[in-house]
């Protein structure tokens, strides 16, 4: 025999001690035949005599062996031939050798074990010992035939040695037999068990036979739930897996792709896949289901529909475009909305290529970041552009594109998201339009002035030409205002602006400095005298006629010309010097150009020097009242005080209202100066009359602006309340102008007062341009005779008879009357010998302070010369 691999010995063995065959079995089967030490003499004799006829022999025997086909396809070819047939030949010289130790009996074992694992069946097997027998005795024959009774004795050791060899190869060849059926039975038991899939054996009357694991687990039910081979249909209820259950049994077709839907689990409804087939075992038929859990499958599936569904709605409702691109560009897919944003119906956008609907400013940007993306060197961009919509007017878009390659075809594919932000783009425009154009008359504001101007002055730099810069300011606008309303005054700025517009060349500015003040640039000019010509042409223009709510008004300004390289070399310096040119035109009685002077400069700075200090005068209390005596000609009296606004700045001469007030006005700064005015005059008054001159009145002059934007009513109760005045002692003095300008709130304003106890009286009456009947609207007490009529009336004839009939009105309108600049003995006869009693002035005592003028308010009488 050849030497056998490990895996044979140990498989030996383990069969030897399977099977229990050690010494003493060993010996037992010697002794059941008869084997006994005379044998093996016996076969060590009858070695020595056949040894040399075992090749022989051993060709006879595989001669006969080979002449058989099953067993000539065991032997595939000559080398395993001479290999068997030396291994055989070892076989025959041991048979007869007389060692029959653990060693012999290993060998056996081999021999069964080889025969059973390259499928030499038993018959064979047996055939062959007895092939042996044959040839062996015949050869025994021939040598002891001369000796009968030796030659029995000689077959009767070799029947039994035989008989021992093949009781132990057989046994060898059947238990290696029953262990492959084993280890296969395991096998399959293991391939069974480790089955992802589970496996169900019914029998052909519905009955459980059994089981696998992945099942049991897939039911969800133990393992001993089988044990008592139950119906199936108890464990899973589904008359459809019954029917193909039936149709398997019956036609022995198999039934593939069974869904069963099985509830109870805590997880819900589980879903099972059965392709059935039957078999035959032990003389009857059974059925093997073989099931897979096609819930997650199924939920995926149900998944994937919804959300193919899903994409299918959101890809057609979506609020924005979507399309899906060639390669080269053309419209692959395209939803509803895009086809709403550029007006083409889908069949017409997928003719088309992108670039065909690109704008063409927009084009080369759009085509370059395109093929990037293809190229792979940007995964995605976003990017504002425009299209072209149907009817061919660009419609602004937010495009975000990225790619991708399709599952099936590995095409690649451009996807974008297309937004309209037209209407964004319009409101960025409107705004950035309202960030740098006047609301109201839709001109450049005053940060594209400064932009245009700046472009005009670097380019008249370079072409050595010069820019003329105008600042327009419209002459009495506040009056319109005040007597029309705002919204004509609106209206009013309005057309100004559409006339200043109309006047200039396409490449000057007009632009809204602000209220009622225009500023415009010439650019390119080539001296002072065409800026000229140009403010001669805009004065003519403005002062064409125009219709406000009924009234027509001209229009006049005020026009101030800068030029530049001459008054200044940047925008800031021009705009000051066209503002101080416009203030002197504005001085000179307006309705005029002026070009801007050097000496303008310092009048603006002093300007700006005196509106500092006022805010200074405030805060440091540098404003003072001085008071002038209202006389009583006829008795003599002081009968009242004029509370006047001085300003005495430190370590400087005092300053006359002359010289800042018209400034307080146009600064506002006449508010809190007024306010101050106002309650330090009712102060002085209550303490005038704490003191015993309880006679005394105090007149108040109050501000047209004080009066229209201050609750003056409301300041002078409080101020009654806190300084314990006495109302019926206090006058308050209104401009005439004042009165006509916004008659119904200055009538609501004075009526509150009245009805306080203050008198009112009207300054500087006759300056303005009031109906003396619309006097009768307002609780008027008094007239105060303007300075400018009382100077020239004993020379003057208008100013006498002007004098004469507003004495003569105060009188029949039961009205107090004071002529205020009394300074000649003939002004103070004239006035006397017309009616007039009051009267204040140098001839009766100049303005002094409070604690000057307390002696001669104590005398209670003025020298009054003759």
């Amino acid at each position: 025999m050849p030497t056998m691999s490990g895996s044979l010995d140990e498989a030996v063995e383990a069969i030897a001690h399977e099977i229990g065959l050690d010494q003493q079995e060993f010996a037992a089967r010697m002794t059941f035949l008869e084997l006994d030490e005379r044998d093996h003499a016996l076969l060590r004799e009858l070695h020595g005599l056949i040894d040399k006829e075992i090749d022989t022999l051993s060709d006879s025997f595989y001669d006969h062996m080979l002449s058989f086909p099953a067993l000539r396809a065991l032997m595939r070819d000559s080398r395993t031939v001479q290999r068997l047939k030396r291994a055989q030949m070892a076989y025959f010289r041991s048979l007869t050798a007389g060692e029959y130790g653990e060693n012999y009996i290993r060998e056996r074992l081999r021999v069964g074990l080889v025969h059973q694992r390259i499928g030499l069946e038993p018959k064979w097997y047996i055939g062959a010992y007895r092939k042996y027998l044959a040839e062996l005795i015949e050869l025994v024959w021939e040598k002891m035939h001369a000796e009968p009774q030796r030659f029995r004795a000689a077959c009767d050791s070799i029947l039994k040695i035989v008989c021992l060899d093949i009781g132990l190869a057989l046994d060898t060849y059947a238990h290696a037999d029953q262990r492959s059926v084993v280890q296969y039975q395991n096998y399959l038991e293991q391939v069974i068990g480790g089955m992802p899939a589970g496996l169900i054996v019914v029998d052909d009357s519905g009955h459980v036979r059994s089981m696998n694991a992945t099942m049991l687990a897939m039911l969800g039910i133990p393992d001993e739930a089988v044990d008592a081979r139950p119906l199936l249909e108890a464990l899973i209820p589904a008359p459809e897996l019954a029917e193909r259950m039936a149709a398997a049994l019956a036609t022995g077709m198999p039934q593939d792709g069974v869904v069963v839907a099985i509830d109870g689990h805590a997880d819900g409804v589980r879903y099972f896949e059965f392709n059935i087939r039957r078999t035959r075992q032990a003389g009857g038929a059974i059925l093997l289901l073989i099931g897979h859990d096609i819930t997650f499958r199924r939920q995926a599936r149900l998944r994937l529909q919804e959300s193919e569904e899903f994409f299918r709605l959101t890809f057609s409702q979506a609020a924005v475009g979507i399309a899906l691109l060639s390669r080269d560009g053309r419209f692959v897919r395209v939803n509803r909305k895009l086809t709403r944003i550029l007006g083409f119906t889908e069949i017409e956008l997928l003719q088309r290529f992108v670039h065909q609907i690109t704008y063409p400013d927009d084009l080369l940007e759009d085509r370059a970041l395109i093929h990037r993306l293809i190229d792979g060197e940007i995964r995605d961009f976003q990017r504002e552009t425009r299209y072209v919509a149907k009817g061919g007017n660009p419609v602004w878009v937010n495009v975000s594109a990225s790619v991708m390659r399709e599952a099936a075809s590995g095409q690649l594919r451009l996807i974008t998201a297309v937004e309209d932000i037209s209407r964004r783009k319009q409101a960025e425009e409107a705004l950035q339009r309202m960030a740098s154009h006047d609301a109201l008359t839709g001109l450049p504001n005053r940060a594209l002035l400064q932009d245009r101007l700046g472009q005009a002055i670097a380019q008249a730099q370079r072409a050595q030409r010069q820019v003329g810069v105008m600042f327009i300011d419209l002459d009495r606008f506040k009056h319109v205002n005040d007597s029309l309303g705002h919204e004509a005054g609106d209206q009013m700025i309005v057309e100004i602006a559409r006339r200043l517009a109309s006047a200039l060349r396409e490449s000057d500015t007009v632009a809204r400095q602000g209220g009622d003040e225009f500023v415009v640039v010439l650019p390119d000019l080539a001296c002072p005298e065409d800026a000229a010509l140009v403010a001669q042409k805009l004065l003519a223009q403005l002062f064409q006629p125009l219709v406000l709510c009924g009234a027509e008004l001209f229009p006049t300004g005020s026009l101030g010309i800068a030029m530049y390289p001459r008054d200044g070399q940047d925008c800031n310096t021009l705009l000051k010097a066209a503002d101080a040119a416009m203030y002197r035109s504005k001085a000179n009685g307006g309705n005029h150009a002026e070009f801007y002077t050097a000496d303008m400069g310092a009048d603006t700075e002093e300007h700006l020097h005196i509106e500092a200090s006022l805010q200074r005068a405030l805060q440091r209390e540098e404003f003072v009242l001085y008071y002038q005596p209202q006389v009583d000609v006829d008795s003599g009296r002081v009968v009242g005080l004029e509370a006047l606004l001085r300003w005495q700045r430190e370590g400087k001469e005092l300053v006359l209202p002359a010289d800042f007030i018209a400034l307080a006005e146009e600064t506002g700064l006449i508010l809190p100066i007024g306010e101050w005015v106002l309650a330090t005059a009712m102060r002085q008054l209550a303490a005038f009359h704490r003191s015993g001159m309880t006679h005394l009145r105090m007149s108040v002059n109050v501000s047209a602006r004080q009066f229209q934007h201050n609750d003056v009513a409301a300041q002078v109760e409080r101020l009654l309340e806190e300084t314990g005045c006495a109302p019926g002692a206090l006058t308050i003095e209104i401009t005439e102008t004042l009165l006509m300008e916004r008659p119904g709130a200055a009538a609501e304003m004075m009526t509150r007062l009245s009805r306080m106890g203050v008198q009112l009286a009207i300054d500087d009456f006759c300056t303005g341009y009031s109906s003396l009947a619309n006097l009768k609207r307002f609780p008027i007490r008094g007239l105060k005779i303007d300075r400018s009529f009382v100077a020239d009336i004993a020379t003057d004839n208008d100013d006498a008879a002007i004098v004469a009939a507003v004495i003569a009105l105060a009188r029949s309108m039961k009205l107090e009357v004071i002529a205020v600049g009394v300074e000649t003995g003939e002004q103070q006869r004239f006035l006397r010998a017309r009616g007039c009693r009051r009267m204040q002035g140098y001839r009766f005592g100049k303005p002094a302070p409070a604690a000057d003028i307390e002696a001669l308010l104590r005398s209670r009488h003025v020298d009054i010369p003759a």
